[in-house]
């Protein structure tokens, strides 16, 4: 669907990241087979919420009780009818999983934690809600969250064609650093292997943070709960 998008609101985005829980996976895995339809198997969300390797954080806003009442991503309160006509379509196109009054979940970031290395497993984001920052937000949060951890490394696979993918993550500082073959399920695509430096340095600490302070100046500041 192609929709005119306003000019981002400067202080304050409209979503902000917080843990998953049971009450999102039912939104997640709609998120999911919105941003990766060729996905099998489909993950386990409920395992995963158990898997003491794993952390999952999701983007939400809060629908407030009323019907689509929701602003748009990153747009001021005027800016409604943009969020109406977003989730209507989804509403139209399945039975969502969402329903008004609850948190409405745009997208959400899946990390493994293994030894010295923070491994991203899938960021996914609502194709309706492409577009609005919220994906970068997710590898923001993931990337803080690393480091809080003490992780050494952040590293994640892209599919060799997702080009837009692959520059975000080199915007951040990832490198290829080797290549998956016939790594995708669902047509045998190669994957990219992309790592960052040490993420603990001075200098990676002072490139994220200038990260940071763009993505809020282009779509305001957002919240994030990490733990």
């Amino acid at each position: 669907m192609s929709v005119s998008r306003q000019s981002p609101n400067p202080d304050t985005m409209s979503y902000a990241v917080r843990p998953m829980d049971e009450r999102d996976m039912a939104q997640s895995a709609e998120v999911e087979q919105d941003a990766f339809p060729t996905l099998f198997p489909p993950t386990a969300f409920r395992r995963e919420l158990r898997n003491k390797i794993a952390r999952y954080l999701v983007a939400n806003r809060k629908d407030e009780g009323k019907t689509n009442s929701a602003p748009a991503p990153s747009e001021s309160s005027g800016s409604t009818p943009l969020f109406n006509r977003l989730v209507s379509n989804i509403l139209r196109r399945r039975n969502s999983a969402w329903q008004p009054g609850q948190e409405f979940v745009a997208g959400f970031v899946g990390t493994w934690y293994m030894v010295d290395e923070a491994h991203i497993v899938a960021i996914g984001v609502r194709n309706e809600f492409r577009g609005f920052g919220i994906g970068e937000l997710m590898l923001i949060a993931a990337i803080e969250q690393a480091t809080q951890l003490e992780s050494r490394v952040v590293t994640l696979e892209v599919r060799v064609s997702n080009f837009v993918a692959q520059n975000l993550y080199k915007k951040f500082g990832f490198t290829e650093r080797g290549v998956r073959k016939s790594y995708y399920t669902d047509n045998r695509e190669d994957a990219l292997i992309m790592t960052t430096d040490t993420i603990q340095s001075p200098e990676f600490s002072c490139q994220l943070e200038e990260l940071v302070q763009a993505h809020q100046s282009r779509w305001g500041r957002a919240e994030r709960m990490l733990f």
